[in-house]
């Protein structure tokens, strides 16, 4: 980076940075309203560590609204809608859709660590 080229990272930091890229597919279980979640806060992509804190009143309110219900959650990055409709508000069928692959594959992961993996369907499409 910018820093580094111009000499103004230490080299603790230096050393930081080392070791978080050592630890990038590390993983941390986080759990929201009785869900959990696989995230990467050592990934290096900024703030994206699978999990968006902010959506967390959004998720409870599709809960309350699918008891019973097909569910299309499109762009599911790592399935928080998904898991949470089914988990929480009882959904009948659930689908889930991202152009990335890899976030496909940690949506899996999430599915199966809620026991949910037979339950909910996530495919990669454009």
């Amino acid at each position: 980076n910018r820093l580094k080229q111009d000499g103004w990272v230490e080299a603790d930091d230096q050393r930081r940075e080392e070791q978080v890229a050592e630890n990038v597919d590390e993983s941390i279980i986080v759990r929201e309203s009785g869900v959990s979640y696989m995230t990467f806060p050592l990934h290096g992509q900024g703030q994206k560590t699978g999990f968006y804190c902010d959506q967390r009143d959004n998720r409870k309110h599709l809960a309350s609204l699918c008891s019973g219900k097909r569910v299309l959650d499109l762009c599911c990055y790592h399935g928080g809608f998904s898991l949470t409709a089914k988990l929480l508000g009882g959904a009948s069928h659930c689908t889930g859709v991202d152009s990335s692959q890899g976030a496909i594959d940690i949506c899996n992961k999430n599915s199966k660590l809620n026991g949910l993996e037979d339950d909910i369907f996530f495919e990669k499409e454009d």
